[in-house]
């Protein structure tokens, strides 16, 4: 506003960060899925649905039969509970698996990627990420290293 100082604009803009205007609800029927290198999403949490956290977002992903997420790392930590299925996670150099309720966590700058062992039924997981925190510090990073796809038999064993 033309006249205010600069601690008076200071204080306005950090008393409007306190009048949150977007949704507060995405209901079923808004969820829209996608296909990504990561596979099959549903983006529920970002500014894009509307529902404008800033330190965190939400997404659903489904891994199909017998199928794994693409390999990749990021900048942001991540959280992942099941909601379906069952599979194994392999986070760096450690593997381990996972079933319905299960709840793991994804450190940032570590490769990553979800596989599904069921050869019959998809698996997906609810991941809370904090990649609207790390783009509003301008520090985030998301490589993909390899697509989505069929899970190789070696990674059953």
């Amino acid at each position: 506003m033309s006249g205010e100082t600069f601690y008076e604009g200071l204080m306005r803009r950090q008393a409007e960060t306190y009048n949150y205007k977007g949704k507060l609800i995405i209901r079923a029927d808004e969820v829209k899925w996608h296909t990504s290198p990561q596979g099959r999403n549903a983006v529920v949490v970002d500014a894009s649905t509307g529902m404008e956290a800033r330190s965190f977002g939400t997404i659903i992903t489904e891994i199909a039969p017998g199928g794994q997420s693409g390999l990749h790392e990021h900048t942001f930590e991540a959280a992942a509970y099941v909601l379906e299925g069952r599979g194994r996670e392999i986070v760096g150099d450690q593997t381990f698996d996972w079933a319905v309720g299960d709840t793991f966590y994804l450190p940032p700058n570590v490769k990553h990627r979800h596989i599904n062992l069921d050869p019959d039924k998809p698996a997906r997981i609810l991941q809370i990420e904090a990649w609207p925190l790390t783009i509003a510090l301008g520090i985030s990073r998301l490589d993909q290293f390899e697509p989505a796809g069929a899970a190789p038999a070696e990674l059953y064993k």
